[in-house]
């Protein structure tokens, strides 16, 4: 099977150049998937070889696969909590871990408590406490692997080298986890085109704007459960480099009317939008997202 270099290294080639720093603070890379999908997926993102897991393995290991697993989904769930989208342990398989794979970082169980005790977790008081009743259901259990502290997810679509990404997480701030998680994973799938969900007032716009701008498919998703929600595309066959415009407006995350009459403007075919970098930018205490809006010939 031949196999081109994946886009985004192409793209970005010194995206994942921190690893060997995260591999120094304790940080495993796992890719979680099954044998039928392995010979599809590149276990050497950036030349940095993944320990590979089978969810269907049921064999005797010094650790349990299942319950990394486990702590995978739940830990995800405490980190998305406070957007009411926990992942379900059907779609974990139904939709990552049977069609495609989930990227997966660990810390040892020592590193995870002493990062437990260390991190602020701002974006929800009840983390901590939550993430210590996992370290005592790990002690009551016996458990002994390593520990999910961050991952990407994200599936194939019915267009051939096109992939919906979702659960980008990261308890690790300051230190490059999520935009490593990403770029190991969206290599691991050798994907070409991205498109995925999120929130204006989400963090993690500050990581998806890393891999370029983000064009505006949808401007509100009114269905979603958490609100504020649009769909973006990446597109990472497009040359690197280049200086980023001006923004034409930057635009409150919850100004949901502004967001409507966006989605008016792309349906009607009078513009198209995009997300800039970095993503978030704070004006007078508040946070924004700077967007570009290109006004299409009529």
């Amino acid at each position: 099977m031949t196999h081109f270099p994946p886009a985004v290294e192409t793209r970005f080639p010194d995206f994942a150049d921190h690893t060997g720093k995260l591999a120094g603070l304790g940080v495993e890379f796992f890719l979680a998937s099954n044998e039928t999908i392995r010979p599809h997926l590149n276990e050497t993102p950036y030349g940095h070889k993944l320990t590979w897991l089978d969810f269907t393995d049921t064999a005797e290991k010094d650790w349990s696969i299942r319950e990394f697993l486990n702590l995978f989904n739940v830990i995800n769930g405490i980190a998305f909590g406070d957007r009411g989208i926990p992942m379900p342990q059907w779609v974990m398989v139904d939709l990552i871990l049977m069609p495609a794979a989930a990227l997966i970082a660990g810390l040892p169980q020592d590193e995870f408590a002493a990062m437990v005790e260390r991190s602020t977790f701002r974006f929800d008081t009840d983390v901590k406490q939550l993430l210590r009743k996992v370290q005592e259901d790990m002690r009551a259990s016996g458990y002994t692997g390593p520990v999910p502290v961050g991952g990407y997810c994200a599936a194939p679509s019915a267009e051939p080298g096109r992939w919906v990404g979702w659960s980008l997480w990261s308890l690790m701030p300051a230190v490059g986890l999520g935009k490593a998680a990403k770029a190991l994973a969206l290599s691991a799938y050798r994907a070409q085109k991205l498109d995925g969900v999120t929130q204006y007032d989400n963090s993690a716009l500050k990581v998806h704007t890393e891999f370029g701008a983000l064009k505006v498919l949808v401007a509100t998703v009114p269905f979603h459960t958490a609100p504020g929600s649009f769909v973006y595309q990446s597109d990472l066959t497009l040359p690197a480099g280049g200086g980023l415009p001006e923004p034409s407006f930057l635009l409150d995350p919850f100004d949901y009317s502004r967001q409507q009459a966006m989605q008016k403007d792309i349906e009607s075919g009078r513009s198209e939008f995009y997300v800039l970098p970095p993503g978030h930018v704070r004006r007078d205490g508040k946070t924004y997202v700077p967007i570009l809006e290109k006004e299409l010939p009529r």
